[in-house]
Parts: structure tokens; sequence; C-alpha cells
């Protein structure tokens, strides 16, 4: 991680909306104002970064070992997440063809690498190297304020629905969540890639593993 992100990454533990762009907090503050005040519930769109991701994670045959199919299923499995794309997300369906593929590059000292990361670090179902990058979409609170229209279970008639206590926005909980999510189907990964009963024989498979990639 360079010093700029490092720095981005330390306003965004800052942040009571864990976001590193003030700007854009100011603006998310002052939304969630006036979704509070009209009684409405508001959703957003999280992203997760993951730094420093060995290349050969996951699985490029079987279906059910894909990276990207396992982080998707994780993350679709916390309550209100709606949707979940890598890199350029849905972004790459309006783009060519060489808009969209990441050149592979190489360097003396670090290796193969990839001159963009378009793809989010993952390929073929497996980790490249690169920083993995996951947005999940995440709906509104559905407990209004300004309840919606439903109908009585016994008399059938049109009612308001009753009104709960709600909170406004949840992104910025939920993005504690999905952290933890995400973490453990990456942790489960590097030990299906290195099985290990010790920290220890982590580390030496992994260096072994890091010694191999070099040659």
């Amino acid at each position: 991680v360079s010093s700029d992100e490092s720095e981005y990454w330390e306003r965004v533990r800052r942040s009571e909306w864990s976001v590193g762009d003030p700007i854009a907090e100011q603006k998310m503050g002052e939304r969630l104002q006036v979704a509070r005040d009209s009684g409405e519930s508001l959703g957003g769109l999280l992203e997760i970064q993951v730094y420093n991701v060995p290349a050969g994670l996951g699985s490029h045959v079987q279906w059910d070992r894909k990276l990207d199919g396992k982080l998707a299923q994780a993350v679709l499995s916390v309550q209100a997440m709606k949707g979940v794309s890598f890199g350029l997300g849905f972004e790459a369906g309006e783009r060519l063809g060489s808009l969209v593929h990441d050149p592979i590059t190489y360097c003396e000292g670090k290796g193969f690498a990839r001159a963009t990361n378009h793809a989010g670090g993952i390929e073929g179902g497996m980790s490249n190297g690169e920083t993995i990058v996951l947005q999940a979409v995440m709906k509104p609170i559905p407990t209004l304020y300004q309840p919606l229209e439903t109908v009585h279970l016994d008399t059938k008639e049109v009612v308001k629905a009753s009104v709960e206590r709600s909170d406004v926005c949840a992104v910025p909980a939920a993005l504690v969540v999905l952290e933890h999510v995400v973490a453990w189907v990456i942790a489960e990964a590097v030990l299906e890639k290195f099985p290990a009963d010790s920290f220890i024989e982590l580390q030496t498979a992994w260096e072994a593993y890091q010694a191999y990639l070099e040659l």
C-alpha cells in the first residue's frame, strides 16, 4: 500500500461514514438529513478492497471453488445486500473489450503485473495478484416513518404499514460486517491453497510458493 493509499484509508477509519473523501462525506451527511426529515431511508454502494492477495487463490476449473463465486455468495448472504460486482463491475458491459481487459506488464524485481485493474483482482475465478476490488449494493431499510400501503390479513382492506423505530441508513454498519465476511472467505482460500496446522507451517508454505512464483 502506497503512502497516499495509507493516508486515504486512515481518513476512512476516522470518518463517521467510512468515507475517505471529505466532500463526499459532507454530501452524504446532507442527503441523510434530508431523508431523516422526510421520513425516508437510504441504501448505498459499498466497496471493499483487499491488498497483498497472492495470485492463485481460488480455481478456474471447479465452479464451486471460484474465488469470486465464493465472495459473491458470502456477500449476498448478508441481509439487505442486493447485488455484487468486481472491478469495473456492470460498467464492463458498456465498454469495448480493449477498454475492459487489463494489459499484462513485467518489471524486473517485481515480476508480472497488470497495467490496470479493471478485473478487480480476480480473473477466471482466481486471484491474479492485484488488489481485489469488490462492490456491493445495499437496499434501503424497509421500516419507514412514512409507511407504505399494505393489506390487512383479516379484512383484506388497504391500510398503512405500522411505524417502527427505524434508522435512516445502515450502510456504514454493513461495511464493517462485509469487511469481516470478505476476510473470512479470503482466509479460507489461503488455507485451501496452503493447508497448515500452525502459522509457522503456513508461513513456510507461503515463502515456498513465493519462491516458486519467482522462477
